[in-house]
């Protein structure tokens, strides 16, 4: 018999209800004291899975339109008003010469730093690519970022993997223990199994990427060859007698 899955938020926190010793519910939003506390805790676990890798199917990648406001910190030259479902942002690439996105390989990462604006964060970088104090840029450009989305794929769990959706199981459990038990000792046990399988997840989801090749030190490598220590005799270190021994 093949498992369950993808499975969808009823499903995940009925199944959680199941194991904590609960009534399921028929349907969402039911006004239960079951749905209230199975779904927080659900919609919080989503939020910290979310943020807590660059999973594939939450990413999103948009060109973002200037802000006519130039920023307040003088540092930076153009503010570019971030998206709002944005939940965390993992590069931001800058292309002088066109107002449009151009293939990956004409573009270059870009530092930049995230500050409040009045209607919500921006991020902040020298268009014209200069060092501070910066000048406006006379050419337009294109800026363009990706992120993890809160309105992705991931928001609804049946894009999760199975272990992914076991660790948000585990969280729907931990929030049940608590809320509906109050049960705190329970909950703290529950929080820890679904972080270990949340490393897990993480650990499977990173071996479908490309195998990358490991980054060799010279210097490493120098440190690993055994060299012969220098020979004792007269003029050599260690010969206990003569001017070839150090000072």
């Amino acid at each position: 018999m093949a498992f369950e899955f993808p499975r969808d938020k009823l499903s995940v926190c009925n199944s959680a209800l199941l194991l904590t010793g609960d009534n399921i519910v028929a349907v969402a939003d039911d006004g239960s004291d079951e749905w209230n506390v199975a779904s927080e805790a659900y919609e919080t676990a989503i939020g910290y899975i979310s943020e807590s890798h660059s999973w594939g199917f939450a990413k999103k990648v948009v060109t973002l339109q200037p802000s006519p406001t130039a920023p307040a910190d003088t540092d930076w030259d153009t503010a570019y008003p971030l998206p709002s479902d944005l939940v965390f942002l993992l590069w931001a690439k800058i292309n002088q010469n066109s107002s449009t996105p151009l293939p990956f390989d004409t573009n270059q990462l870009t530092l930049y730093d995230i500050q409040a604006g009045p209607n919500g964060p921006l991020l902040l970088i020298n268009a014209q690519g200069g060092p501070p104090p910066p000048s406006p840029p006379q050419t337009p450009c294109a800026v363009f970022i990706q992120y993890i989305s809160n309105a992705g794929a991931l928001c609804d769990s049946t894009s999760g993997t199975p272990t992914l959706v076991a660790a948000l199981q585990r969280f729907v459990m931990a929030g049940n223990y608590r809320g509906l038990h109050e049960d705190v000792a329970e909950a703290r046990v529950e929080e820890q199994a679904a972080r270990a399988l949340l490393q897990e997840a993480r650990t499977r989801y990173d071996q479908q990427k490309p195998k990358r090749s490991f980054f060799n030190s010279r210097m490493g490598a120098s440190r690993r060859v055994r060299r012969p220590w220098p020979q004792q005799g007269t003029g050599q270190w260690g010969s206990g007698s003569g001017s070839g021994t150090p000072g």
